[in-house]
């Protein structure tokens, strides 16, 4: 029978004042990261990482994120991030998270899906033989079976950055975070300043890399409770690089 305490790993991180947007609330990129960096710390533990893995030629790259935020922590607040495996499916291996506080009321709830693909080709490989069955713990935090996201039908909004050097992570592509703040930073200004992200899915469809130029479209909800929907190219390569659907609340409605 399975150890199940073992197969989860448990991490706290406190909000600092650099992650925090004007109002003292944790952004969605820093509690993004908070993920990113539990799963790198499970991943080592396990041996699964994207050390062990560079030396068979091969690495972790993300498909798809979905996350949940039930209220955005204040600056210095302790935050607790559990996080497993929680599948494999042919290509694709399962990742969820849960982030509570320290009185153990949820944060926030995701899920992700990840592939292993070649160094070299960048093709992806079968995920069975390379992830134990051991590891796995068929738990979601969110029920998702990662559906095709929607495209931008009418562009309402327009914005334009360029990939810096320190978007870049160990496989030299943009890190996976640095999704979620252009879909963030592509928003008109008037939804900045008056809302938050509640909820927001990522399907990551091809990589990119320093200096490229990155535009983000959105098209914008055509009635209350309607999404928002983006599509983040690479004016460089020409290649559509993320679609996104997420769901904003007004500045308290979220619980924080």
């Amino acid at each position: 029978m399975k150890n199940q305490k073992r197969l989860f790993l448990t991490c706290d991180f406190e909000i600092l004042s650099i992650e925090a947007d004007y109002l003292g609330r944790a952004h969605l990129s820093a509690l993004m990261n908070y993920l990113q960096e539990a799963a790198r710390r499970h991943s080592v533990r396990e041996k699964f990482s994207v050390f062990d893995l560079a030396e068979k030629g091969l690495t972790w790259v993300v498909s798809r994120y979905h996350v949940l935020v039930d209220r955005y922590p204040r600056m210095g607040e302790k935050v607790i991030i559990k996080t497993w495996a929680s599948g494999k499916h042919g290509y694709y291996a399962l990742r969820d998270f849960e982030i509570t506080d320290s009185g153990g009321k949820r944060i926030a709830a995701a899920t992700s899906s990840w592939m292993i693909i070649e160094l070299e080709g960048r093709r992806p490989v079968r995920v069975e033989n390379l992830f134990p069955d051991e590891l796995i713990l068929q738990e979601r935090a969110l029920n998702d079976d990662f559906p095709t996201l929607p495209i931008v039908e009418r562009l309402d909004h327009k914005t334009t950055f360029r990939v810096l050097f320190e978007d870049l992570d160990y496989n030299r592509h943009v890190n996976n975070v640095v999704y979620s703040r252009w879909a963030v930073e592509g928003m008109a200004r008037e939804v900045l300043f008056a809302s938050r992200p509640r909820e927001l899915e990522i399907n990551y469809r091809s990589e990119a890399f320093y200096g490229d130029e990155i535009e983000v479209i959105t098209q914008n909800p055509e009635s209350p409770g309607d999404p928002w929907i983006q599509q983040i190219y690479s004016l460089t390569s020409g290649k559509e690089v993320a679609r996104v659907r997420s769901r904003w609340a007004v500045y308290g409605a979220e619980g924080g």
